[in-house]
C-alpha cells in the first residue's frame, strides 16, 4: 500500500502532456473596434484553439496592473468565434485579462 501511495504521489508531480493542458489552448486576440480605438486601445477577445475539445476558462481582470476582483467564466467551443472581453484601455487607464484557470469540459 505504501508503495502505491508513493507511486501516486510521484505521478501527481509529473507535468501534464501538452494535449491535456487546457491552458495551452486559450488564446487572447486583438481587434480594432471603434470605441476601443477612440481610447487608443484595441478590443480584447479570448478563444479556444483546440481543434475538437470545449474549454471552460476563468479570467481575472486587471486595471492599471491591479486586480479588480472581477472574475468571469466562459465556455469556449472549438472553432467558435472569439469571445469579446473589453477594451485594452478604459476611460481611466489600461486593462487586461489573465487566465486564472482553464479546463476541458468534455
Amino acid at each position: 500500500m505504501k508503495r502505491l501511495l508513493c507511486s501516486l504521489a510521484l505521478l501527481a508531480t509529473l507535468p501534464l502532456r501538452a494535449e491535456e493542458d487546457a491552458l495551452k489552448f486559450v488564446q487572447f486576440v486583438e481587434e480594432f473596434a471603434g470605441t476601443c480605438v477612440a481610447r487608443n486601445g484595441v478590443q480584447i477577445l479570448v478563444k479556444n484553439t483546440h481543434p475538437t475539445r470545449r474549454l471552460r476558462v476563468w479570467l481575472d481582470r486587471y486595471h492599471m496592473g491591479v486586480g479588480t476582483g472581477d472574475r468571469s467564466r466562459s465556455e469556449l467551443a472549438p472553432g467558435a468565434e472569439p469571445e469579446p472581453l473589453g477594451c485594452s484601455r478604459s476611460l481611466t487607464g489600461a486593462q487586461e485579462w489573465r487566465v486564472a484557470r482553464a479546463v476541458f469540459v468534455d
